[in-house]
């Protein structure tokens, strides 16, 4: 059996509201706000690295890192919250170009490519 990423996102959401509606760890509601962000956000950057394709780890990385930083804003002040939302996007931006495959950045040419023009019929 295998969590898909939606039920594990359904799983996130519902658990800290579960907990905050029996009174079971004494949560308020701006807790259960975090939790849920949270667990959602940290769950978005786990299932990036095990469940998504290799071209699709860069999005749900990035989104993860936002929503995780994003939950912040229900304990933190403002702008501190801002503040980590900014460090979230550059880090992922500093991910992306850190995984980017090089290749796809500068086709290369050959040398008869280049003499014909690019037309390699042209020979």
């Amino acid at each position: 059996m295998r969590l898909a990423y939606g039920e594990g996102v359904l799983v996130a959401i519902l658990v800290p509201f579960i907990v905050y509606l029996l009174g079971i760890g004494r949560f308020t509601l701006p807790e259960t706000l975090f939790s849920v962000f949270a667990l959602v956000g940290l769950w978005t950057v786990i299932s990036a690295f095990v469940l998504m394709r290799e071209r699709d780890r860069v999005y749900y990385f990035t989104w993860g890192l936002i929503i995780l930083s994003i939950s912040s804003a229900f304990v933190v002040h403002i702008q501190y919250a801002i503040a980590l939302i900014l460090i979230a996007i550059i880090v992922a931006l500093l991910y992306n170009v850190a995984t980017r495959d090089r290749s796809a950045r500068s086709p290369k040419i050959s040398y008869n490519e280049s003499k014909t023009g690019g037309n390699p019929s042209q020979n």
